[in-house]
């Protein structure tokens, strides 16, 4: 039988601006299994990380930075044509932050970042695929809190 899964506890969230990438920018999330903000040097990193990517013309997106009990996670999100939703998965240990390496392991989002992915996917709908323009799906965000 398999074990059952360890009771929800919320996490912290909160805005990190945008992150401009490729002609345009991508929303930034950061969630911290403690209650503290994730620090300042691991955004940097995330930051450094995301500026190295090539990716061709996104119809805007996100980044959640997710520093998780066991590891620190960066999640890539951007749209592209068609209402697809493309993402790159990236690792880095907790003692060693600033490395991070792709995931190549059949991994998509733990239920956190999730929220995030839900949010994102109403914004999205609600903005562009409604004939907004970028800066309406840019502006919309999650609000900072416990979820």
């Amino acid at each position: 039988m398999a074990a059952r899964p360890e009771p929800y506890r919320p996490r912290r969230f909160d805005g990190l601006g945008l992150w401009p990438i490729g002609g345009g920018a991508l929303k930034a999330y950061g969630i911290s299994a403690t209650p503290q903000a994730v620090e300042t040097a691991r955004i940097d990193a995330a930051k450094a990380c995301v500026a190295a990517l090539t990716i061709e013309g996104p119809d805007g997106g996100f980044v959640i930075l997710h520093r998780g009990e066991e590891a620190m996670w960066l999640l890539v999100h951007w749209w592209m044509p068609g209402g697809i939703l493309a993402e790159r998965l990236f690792k880095a240990e907790l003692d060693a932050a600033d490395d991070y390496r792709a995931v190549d392991r059949p991994l998509m989002a733990c239920v956190w970042e999730l929220v995030v992915i839900a949010f994102e996917r109403d914004a999205y709908v609600e903005t562009r695929m409604s004939g907004r323009d970028a800066q309406a799906y840019l502006a919309r965000t999650l609000p900072d809190g416990s979820y």
